[in-house]
């Protein structure tokens, strides 16, 4: 007999492997019963992976048709039925969801199916917070995206998880919550100490690392742009992207145009891998312009590395590092202030180790990843 029964609803199934995949491992050792529902791949090798490991663990898992980032009418209304289907036969008590699509999905579920508790997880806001204000078209999808969410829970028990102190004050207002209704997790998806503190980095490979989607919202354009200012006073230092080449997304970046830069030797890429420890490890700067984030994992991870990072002084991406103490800001949509903050770094090796050092220290007091998981269980009973 199970303590509770789990229904986690997620974008695609990447996602769920890279960020929530140790709610499930914690489920299975507090006893839970725990099923998975995700929709469309963004990138097909990277749903690949996941399922193969999904398959290897035995997680119960369906997938819908339904797109990660975009509404379908035909589509999202027809993978309601399904999973409002899958509700009632599997019976959750807790329905917990990621992404601002299974979120909204979650929430449109909350007006039709019985459940003691519905927990929506604010990982990041997505494109209609980003930037929007004068972009009227994002702005109205934004309002109609807010207003349904804030009409399907306003009855439902519910926790809105958050990971940064802007989006706490933002979905506090935005969907009219109780201070007990929004909880901040400052620990982001939390991070696996015991497999990234103690690498030991090749502090002499004049690298400088981003991994990240490769889409225009995590800043990719910027770093491209600086690394071709940089290129010009430091050849010797090398500029590395790590991403799916073939992830799909409204904002993606020209392929043709990173093969452009690669011949240039302007930066390098690689696709997607599963394992990016390599990487850290034969970085000595870690980057990451974003535009906006939840609390960015790889920023955690490289900090857990000891790498000192440069990130934008943006929602999300300020609160992973502490200025000038593991790491730098630059200002967001900003090329050369990101040249110009890399370059402190590229200039000063001894800069470079005490970011890196204090880095591992905030890392490894604010961002475990057993710490993270407890505060989401609590939250279950």
């Amino acid at each position: 007999m199970y303590k509770k029964k789990i229904l986690f609803i997620s974008n695609h199934a990447s996602f769920f492997y890279s960020h929530r995949y140790n709610l499930f491992k914690e489920s299975l050792e507090r006893g839970y019963k725990f099923k998975l529902i995700f929709g469309n791949a963004a990138s097909s090798k990277m749903e690949k992976f996941a399922i193969k490991k999904f398959d290897k663990e035995k997680i119960d898992y369906i997938k819908l048709n339904y797109s990660h980032n975009k509404f379908n009418l035909i589509f999202d209304i027809l993978a309601m039925f399904q999973i409002l289907k899958i509700v009632r036969e599997f019976k959750p008590n807790i329905i917990h969801s990621a992404s601002p699509k299974a979120n909204f999905i979650s929430s449109i579920l909350a007006l039709f199916a019985k459940f003691d508790k519905l927990i929506l997880s604010i990982s990041g806001l997505g494109y209609l917070f980003t930037r929007s204000s004068k972009r009227y078209l994002i702005n109205i999808k934004k309002l109609i995206f807010c207003f349904i969410i804030r009409l399907s829970i306003k009855n439902q028990r519910k926790n809105v998880i958050v990971q940064n102190k802007d989006d706490y004050k933002i979905i506090k207002k935005e969907f009219k919550l109780s201070k007990k209704e929004v909880v901040l997790i400052e620990g982001g998806s939390g991070v696996n100490l015991n497999k990234y503190n103690n690498l030991k980095n090749n502090n002499n490979n004049k690298t400088v690392l981003m991994i990240a989607r490769i889409v225009a919202n995590k800043g990719v354009n910027e770093f491209l742009n600086s690394a071709r200012i940089l290129k010009k006073n430091y050849p010797d230092w090398k500029f590395l992207i790590v991403g799916g080449l073939d992830y799909k997304s409204p904002d993606s970046i020209n392929i043709n145009y990173l093969n452009e830069l690669r011949k240039k030797n302007i930066i390098s890429i690689h696709d997607y891998k599963s394992n990016v420890l390599k990487f850290y490890e034969n970085a000595e700067i870690f980057c990451l312009p974003s535009y906006r984030e939840g609390m960015p994992k790889t920023v955690l991870e490289a900090s857990s590395c000891g790498l000192p990072v440069v990130t934008t002084d943006a929602i999300g991406c300020r609160d992973s590092i502490i200025n000038n103490f593991s790491g730098l800001l630059c200002k967001p949509y900003d090329h050369i202030d990101l040249a110009n903050k890399i370059e402190i770094l590229i200039k000063d090796k001894k800069l470079r180790k005490k970011l890196g050092k204090n880095g591992k220290i905030y890392a490894k007091s604010n961002f475990a990843i057993n710490k993270v998981t407890n505060k989401i269980f609590n939250l279950y009973k």
